[in-house]
């Protein structure tokens, strides 16, 4: 499956499996399971992921052996194209899967921790869940674009518009240093949220910013709702004009964005997305199935 945004991602792959993590037995003794083009699979990283599997509903089976096959499979064809994430993009994902579930990153690490789950597992799984998306989305875009919108164009769109919502707006973060404890963390959330109550529009943005300690205001910027994914346009449309959404842990700090104007437009962007997102994910999800496969057949897989 290879959802349409980073947010999809998260909640519908890597959520369940971080919920899953929080119940999860200690690790395996160290030993390798299988070795792929020469990198090894331990049997520790096979225990946690059936455990996982069984905590979350599903069945410990062989499928988790070839489920960590795949994975490994992923990373190194994305990372040959040089489309892994960073490692600011996986700790931002990995923090805003705790967010969800009320813990800073650093307590969602202390208690997995506790039950035996190393948190570069979950992270490995983020970026190769991460890099596998974007390597497919950019290798295909051309051919799935086209077939997606020829498609929804000929099925009479199934709903597709052109029309789309404009907004204006300005982003306020409240910066963090590198490094910054849970504590410290914790505490900056606190100052963005109590500001957030006292944001004078974004008229006097600026004026607000430098009054506070270590807060950044950006120029103002004009997007179309057919550019932002639906989540995020659905956070936007609940803001009232004026308003600053919630605070959201960034690579710079607690990030919030003021909605400056919203107004509908017509914009031809907005019917392709909606054609993409009716037809273009199984198309997508076809596309990724047929380039696993290829990976599998010229891969050199050695079970121990």
């Amino acid at each position: 499956m290879l959802p349409t945004s980073r947010s999809r991602l998260l909640a519908l792959v890597l959520a369940p499996l971080a919920l899953a993590a929080l119940h999860a037995g200690p690790a395996a003794a160290q030993s390798i399971a299988v070795i792929v083009n020469g990198q090894p699979i331990l049997s520790s990283e096979v225990a946690a992921r059936s455990a996982l599997t069984k905590l979350s509903g599903g069945k410990a089976t062989q499928g988790t052996l070839d489920e960590l096959i795949d994975e490994k499979l992923k990373i190194m064809e994305a990372g040959r194209y040089n489309m892994l994430p960073p490692d600011s993009q996986v700790d931002a994902a990995y923090a805003s899967i705790a967010q969800r579930m009320k813990l800073s990153a650093d307590m969602f690490s202390k208690a997995i921790q506790q039950r035996g789950v190393n948190p570069q597992t979950l992270k490995d799984r983020i970026k190769a869940e991460i890099g596998w998306a974007t390597l497919i989305r950019r290798k295909y875009a051309a051919v799935l674009a086209q077939k997606s919108v020829a498609m929804a164009m000929t099925t009479g769109g199934a709903g597709a518009s052109n029309k789309a919502t404009q907004y204006t707006l300005r982003q306020v973060i409240f910066v963090l240093p590198k490094g910054a404890s849970d504590a410290q963390a914790s505490q900056r959330r606190a100052e963005a949220n109590g500001a957030r109550g006292r944001f004078p529009g974004c008229d006097r943005a600026v004026e607000f910013g430098a009054a506070l300690r270590d807060v950044a205001v950006k120029e103002p910027v004009t997007r179309s709702s057919a550019g932002l994914g639906k989540e995020l346009a659905e956070t936007l449309d609940k803001t009232k004009i004026g308003g600053l959404t919630e605070p959201q842990r960034g690579e710079q700090g607690w990030e919030m964005i003021a909605v400056c104007e919203r107004k509908q437009i017509a914009d031809d962007d907005a019917m392709r997305t909606n054609a993409l997102e009716q037809v273009g994910s199984k198309e997508a999800e076809e596309k990724s199935k047929q380039y696993l496969a290829q990976l599998r057949s010229r891969a050199v897989i050695v079970h121990r």
